[in-house]
């Protein structure tokens, strides 16, 4: 597996399922220096873990604005595929905000790990080349900036074929900075239940209702009791943005 150096004191993000189970963890970075790293914490719920090096004045990526990323803005995909030593492919963003199931079937193949939270999966889509062993290294822009963490692959044979998928570092440095400061993440429930993201426009088909209509997340069910009731939301709602941030899709809304 991969990871990214996120400042000069040694913390590392990378994907949960990279270090899951281990008993022991090494980082080796490009000058092949080696340490034994600490686990701070894990997510499974997005798929990322922070560890700790012992060391100083070590080189690291500042994290940019995943928010502000393009459809079509070139990117790096930087990792450790197949042991081939360090390897940067280059491609485009060709998607944002996707949802496709993965995290949701790891939580259920091993529901020993699974947090309460349910899995949360809003991915930047790239055709950089990303394969095994790529997980948890970077996806930076042009500027060198950190705008993601590659996760997943989308192949029939196990290996690329067009698309990888990055978790956004503006959803990693929340999930990161919780780990580094509490060993687990803080979430806040808003109480509302709205459609699978990989499935909502089956559901709105199903429903009788054209998904081109739907600008924004369409609420299913409100728990009782809950932020969201309290301040009247109710079940066949639109929530179309989030403050200024205009919402099309749940997996925005994740």
């Amino acid at each position: 597996g991969s990871g990214v150096l996120i400042s000069p004191e040694g913390y590392i993000a990378t994907n949960n399922h990279v270090i899951e189970n281990a008993s022991e963890i090494q980082v080796v970075l490009y000058d092949r220096r080696a340490f034994k790293a600490e686990l701070l914490g894990q997510d499974p719920a997005t798929d990322i873990a922070l560890l700790k090096v012992e060391a100083d004045s070590l080189p690291f990526v500042a994290l940019g604005n995943s928010d502000n990323s393009q459809i079509g803005e070139w990117v790096l995909a930087v990792g450790y595929p197949y042991s081939m030593n360090t390897t940067v492919t280059a491609g485009i963003i060709s998607a944002k905000g996707r949802s496709i199931g993965i995290i949701g079937r790891s939580l259920s193949q091993n529901p020993a790990s699974a947090l309460p939270a349910t899995a949360i999966e809003s991915f930047i889509q790239t055709d950089a080349a990303i394969n095994p062993g790529n997980s948890g290294g970077a996806l930076v822009n042009m500027n060198g900036e950190l705008i993601g963490i590659n996760t997943a692959i989308a192949s029939l044979t196990g290996s690329y074929a067009g698309y990888g998928f990055a978790v956004p570092v503006n959803l990693a440095k929340k999930i990161l900075d919780d780990l580094k400061e509490f060993g687990s993440v803080k979430r806040g429930i808003l109480g509302v239940a709205f459609p699978s993201p990989a499935v909502e426009d089956q559901y709105f088909q199903q429903q009788g209702m054209d998904p081109s209509t739907i600008k924004g997340v369409f609420i299913t069910g409100i728990q009782k009791g809950s932020a969201a009731d309290e301040a009247g939301l109710k079940e066949g709602d639109i929530i179309q943005r989030v403050d200024s941030v205009q919402l099309f899709t749940s997996a925005e809304f994740s």
